[in-house]
């Protein structure tokens, strides 16, 4: 099968904080990949497709947390869920950039 994704995704290990809407309640999870366009959690709570949800994601890298401000869960199953990011200030957004660029693998030069 072929996937035809927006934005490449970036294999990670990110602590991940997450409120979803009309809950106040902070969660815990571990970013196992993300893109430009959005990201794959792993957490212990159960989330439900069409949720809002915000995000803080522990990027260490960059020494500040990139917020997502607005997100949607776009599916969840088994302890997993993938987020489509809706809304990210311009800060966030040229942080999540540059984390990006840092994290994606380089081709090793041909000889």
């Amino acid at each position: 099968m072929i996937e035809c994704r927006e934005h490449p995704r970036v294999s990670v290990e990110l602590q991940v904080y997450f409120s979803t809407t009309g809950n106040t309640d902070i969660r815990e999870g571990t970013m196992f990949d993300i893109s430009a366009g959005g990201c794959a959690v792993t957490s212990s709570v159960p989330v439900n497709p069409g949720t809002g949800v915000k995000l803080l994601i522990r990027a260490t890298d960059l020494g500040s947390p990139i917020t997502v401000h607005s997100a949607a869960i776009r599916w969840a199953n088994h302890g997993e869920f993938g987020v489509e990011f809706l809304n990210l200030s311009d800060l966030d957004k040229s942080r999540l950039h540059r984390f990006l660029h840092v994290a994606t693998p380089r081709s090793a030069p041909q000889n």
